[in-house]
């Protein structure tokens, strides 16, 4: 089939081939392209969400400090109440407008509408309530708004950011600051509170210690993750380092308030005031880092965000570009071949039909433009060796002269000369007249051969004359093919070693696929070993909050052996009462059997406020890691799309090159077939030609040879020679017919 296409045929379905690995990878980048731009476009719809979540997260620590210390009797806390609350529902006004829009389409509207249906209803019940369900109630509203926070940064992949930079920035934005604002405002808030009652209990004093670490953990994690991106973009040091520092200076200042104050004095001396605006002044600078952090976050999507779209439209022009260069190449290429072989063949058509002056023109200086100067030469050679008219006339002038002159020894009179002059024809007459002397000698031996050759030189003529004729149209039909042979085997060249380099670029395309292919599948591999990981340590977590609920069973279990205990020594002081003198003695073991329980009963708060605290962290843990397993599943699922897609491109890759080869093998095999058959037909041809020459060679002898016979026998028929044959004896005249 691929051999009977024309040229320009073949051209095309070369270059289609060649450029369907080409398409197909632009098609990919285009695709990967889209996904970046739409995962930024959507981390950048979910930084609309930040900057109000922020006052939110800011103000409602503020309203909780507040309300603690109003209701624990501090009136002087009532403005800063007020002032918190108005900008709390300035907060949560803006996010439901933002909810209306965008809540649906993320699946947030729920979880958005219980927390400003609490919010509402902690409002109303503030001055019904305690210290201690109103910060209950402020802490649990916070988590959940904290969760409602992190929930948008998953949902809007603001949270798994590829860029190290925004991704460090981003957890600190989502995680690192808000935790740790949400626990310095607790800190805040116990300190108000306890400050106001001027006395702090042990279970909250240890949750304040609890709080204290774990405030100093989500500063160091914040600090880490800050820096971390630091070392990634050197242009955020100088812009954030500043403010970091700060906000964790101020922040370990309410921390070592609080240490100093809550856990080690014995008497409390500071005033609410002072937690307060120490907790105020913390919050405001986390937030300002925060409010900075978001800032710089939105201009590195919004720069990634135009890169994207700029590489996009960039890689799209360079692809169209070069599929216009390389169609206007191949229309160049095979308008210069065709145009060329036009030119030529129009050329061999004049000649044709006998216009000597037609010459090729040259259109480029390849192959075929070498064929058509070459031509060209020769037909100007050819042409120089025709003899022109006015020759042809002069030359037959001087013949005719000549042969007026020698007519009458046509007719028999021997005794006439033709006249020697300078013409071409003038040796002919001198070499005539020298025939002539000597033909009176020989005359009468030529009449008796005469008539047996005549009829010999008759019959071979005819004979020769048609070999001669069939060897002239035999040679110039296989000089025709010869030289059509020869083209058609250079074109098949050409075609074959482009299809070789078509071949060449299907297999690196091939090997390019192949490569990519293997790496997807490693990273598939990788990703599913770190999701069996977190799944392990997933199970572990659990096993240990199992365990902290073990451990909290035991400790009720001790908490009821101290209360079994106090009852046993409250009846042992009863019975020494009633022993009397007799048991003082058992009445003081008594005292100290409820000294310890008491004791006991202080451990078991403890521990269990302890194993709260550790329940709650373990609980955060293993929401984490259930987070981090989704993602991971997730980033499997991408992974192996993208390894069934480069699996489908290996695919139509190896289908390109078995076809590519299969057109470079029948290409190869029908140049090679070409050359052998112009070699055999050039061969002939010049064969046929040498025959062809030698047979117009001997047809002219012969036909020289008949003519003259056919003469010399109808002159010889006209003398009459003497019966001895000698030159005295003259010559008589035979009587005309």
């Amino acid at each position: 089939m691929i051999r009977n296409l024309k040229i320009w045929q073949k051209l095309l379905l070369a270059g289609a081939l060649a450029v369907i690995p080409v398409l197909m990878l632009s098609l990919l980048f285009l695709q990967s392209r889209n996904e970046q731009i739409a995962r930024t476009q959507a981390e950048l719809s979910g930084l609309e969400y930040v900057s109000p979540m922020r006052r939110l997260i800011e103000s409602m620590p503020l309203h909780r400090s507040a309300a603690n210390a109003v209701l624990s009797g501090d009136s002087s806390a009532g403005p800063a109440l007020s002032d918190a609350r108005t900008r709390v529902d300035a907060a949560v006004a803006e996010l439901t407008a933002i909810e209306r829009r965008k809540g649906r389409e993320l699946g947030t509207n729920a979880a958005w509408d219980s927390i400003r249906v609490r919010w509402e209803d902690l409002k109303l019940r503030m001055d019904s309530i305690s210290a201690e369900e109103s910060a209950s109630r402020h802490t649990q509203l916070i988590t959940d708004t904290l969760a409602h926070l992190r929930r948008i940064g998953d949902l809007t992949g603001l949270a798994a950011d590829p860029d190290l930079d925004t991704y460090y920035l981003a957890g600190a934005l989502l995680d690192r600051l808000p935790w740790a604002a949400e626990y310095l405002g607790q800190i805040a808030a116990h300190g108000a509170s306890a400050t106001a009652r001027r006395s702090i209990g042990a279970e909250e004093s240890a949750q304040v210690r609890t709080l204290i670490r774990q405030a100093a953990s989500s500063l160091d994690f914040m600090d880490r993750s800050f820096e971390s991106a630091f070392r990634q973009n050197e242009d955020l040091r100088s812009k954030l380092e500043g403010p970091v520092s700060t906000a964790m200076n101020s922040g370990g200042y309410l921390r070592n308030l609080a240490q100093r104050e809550l856990i080690e004095r014995g008497e409390i001396a500071a005033s609410p005031r002072a937690f307060l605006e120490s907790g105020s002044a913390s919050l405001d600078k986390l937030f300002k880092v925060h409010e900075m952090t978001a800032v710089h976050v939105r201009a590195l999507l919004e720069r990634r965000h135009a890169m994207l779209v700029s590489q996009k439209w960039s890689q799209l022009s360079w692809a169209m570009g070069l599929l216009l260069l390389s169609a206007l190449m191949a229309f160049v290429i095979q308008r210069g071949i065709t145009e060329q072989v036009r030119s030529m063949s129009q050329t061999f058509r004049q000649i044709s039909r006998g216009d000597l002056d037609a010459r090729a023109e040259i259109y480029s200086r390849d192959e075929l433009g070498m064929m058509a100067e070459t031509t060209n030469v020769m037909l100007a050679n050819t042409l120089s060796l025709i003899q022109s008219r006015e020759e042809r006339d002069r030359i037959q002038a001087s013949i005719r002269k000549l042969l007026d002159d020698v007519s009458g020894v046509a007719e028999g009179d021997l005794t006439k000369e033709a006249e020697v002059t300078a013409e071409m024809t003038g040796a002919i007459a001198d070499a005539f007249n020298y025939m002539l002397a000597e033909l009176r000698t020989v005359i009468g031996a030529v009449q008796t051969t005469t008539s047996s050759v005549n009829g010999t030189a008759q019959k071979v003529q005819h004979v020769t004359e048609d070999l001669a004729g069939n060897s002239r149209q035999q040679s110039e039909r296989v000089r025709a093919a010869s030289q059509v042979l020869q083209s058609v085997a250079q074109s098949i060249r050409d075609v074959a070693s482009r299809a070789n380099e078509a071949s060449l670029v299907a297999e690196n395309a091939l090997a390019g696929a192949l490569a990519g292919g293997d790496a997807v599948r490693r990273t598939v591999e990788g990703m599913t070993g770190i999701r069996q990981h977190v799944q392990e340590t997933a199970k572990r977590m659990k096993r240990l909050g199992e365990s902290s609920q073990e451990i909290g069973e035991i400790v009720q279990l001790i908490s009821e052996i101290s209360d079994r205990t106090s009852i046993l020594a409250l009846n042992a002081s009863i019975q020494a009462a009633m022993a009397g003198e007799s048991g003082k003695g058992f009445a003081v073991v008594a005292e100290e059997v409820e000294r310890l329980a008491e004791r006991a009963n202080e451990a078991t708060r403890r521990i269990t406020v302890l194993i709260k605290s550790v329940q709650t962290e373990t609980t955060e843990a293993i929401s984490a890691m259930e987070a981090t397993t989704r993602e991971v599943v997730e980033g499997s699922q991408i992974a192996g799309e993208a390894g069934d897609r480069l699996a489908q491109i290996e695919e139509v890759s190896r289908h390109i090159t078995g076809l590519v080869q299969g057109i470079s093998k029948e290409a190869g095999e029908q140049a090679a077939g070409s050359d052998r058959l112009a070699s055999s037909v050039a061969e002939v041809s010049a064969a046929t030609h040498s025959a062809a020459v030698e047979a117009l060679r001997a047809a002219s002898d012969i036909r020289n040879l008949a003519t003259m016979v056919t003469e010399l026998n109808h002159s010889m028929a006209r003398f009459k020679v003497p019966a001895g044959g000698s030159r005295a004896g003259g010559f008589v005249h035979a009587a005309a017919d």
